[in-house]
């Protein structure tokens, strides 16, 4: 209808494309959202210049799609042009800067560079407070990230406070089978197990485990990190029917466990 009514290359078309890439990504279908988001930047990009926010935005959109794809040096140079963009018209302090910062922070977690990650995981904690006061679900979403920092540095109990936090401003601000509420079930879970706080962990992984069957594929990665945990967790319970349950679902599916995408 969009494209009927205002030619090919309008900006609600892009707005329209972006929408399908995100279902595409909450799905796990990573190449499919980069196809809708490439088509999405360049009408922005024609229709806005190269140095405007709303084309700065959609580079960090599409980089989220590459580093799922685990192209990471396409998405940091997208995302480091996207910052500079946003930070020469907005200043350091904004929702939109918070934005780009999350997404190089996933993509530094993922190449290892945890110093990194959690110097951006901790600026985007910053802004949103800064931005939003201390009640916002952004932040978080914000705090989930930088808490999975400390997992990768096995400091669970410094990620556990994290997690919890974060959980419970979630329960002022989203519905209790929200996608990001099952995500952070689902870290906590990890953070537990890594204490051996097994039967705790079990609780956690499988109520992250349960939202996220409703809501997204059965192959997304924060799944199979679900699926991970509880065989671990049930084997250590002396459970080894339910461990061999969840063993057969990760025999039948893939994928990359993602850290939360943050979005203004």
């Amino acid at each position: 209808m969009q494209r009927q009514l205002y030619g090919e290359r309008h900006p609600l078309v892009a707005d329209t494309l972006i929408n399908l890439g995100a279902i595409q990504f909450q799905r796990g279908h990573y190449s499919e959202a980069e196809r809708f988001n490439r088509q999405a930047l360049d009408i922005v990009q024609s229709w806005y210049g190269k140095d405007h926010p709303e084309t700065a935005d959609t580079m960090t959109i599409l980089a989220q799609a590459l580093t799922y794809q685990r192209r990471y040096d396409e998405a940091a140079t997208l995302l480091e042009q996207s910052l500079a963009i946003l930070e020469g018209t907005y200043g350091t302090v904004h929702p939109r800067v918070a934005f780009a910062l999350n997404e190089l922070g996933n993509v530094a977690i993922r190449q290892g560079k945890l110093d990194d990650a959690e110097a951006y995981f901790s600026r985007v904690v910053d802004i949103y407070r800064s931005v939003y006061g201390d009640q916002h679900y952004q932040i978080s979403l914000a705090q989930s990230n930088l808490a999975g920092v400390y997992v990768k540095r096995k400091e669970y109990v410094r990620a556990e406070r994290l997690f919890r936090e974060a959980l419970q401003r979630y329960s002022k601000t989203l519905p209790a089978d929200h996608l990001n509420v099952g995500i952070t079930r689902i870290r906590l879970g990890g953070a537990l197990a890594g204490q051996h706080r097994y039967a705790e962990a079990e609780v956690e992984s499988l109520a992250g485990y349960k939202i996220l069957m409703k809501k997204t594929s059965p192959s997304v990665g924060w799944l199979q990190a679900a699926r991970n945990d509880l065989v671990e967790e049930y084997n250590a319970l002396n459970e080894p029917e339910k461990a061999a349950k969840f063993r057969s679902e990760l025999a039948k599916s893939g994928g990359e466990v993602p850290a939360v995408a943050t979005r203004d």
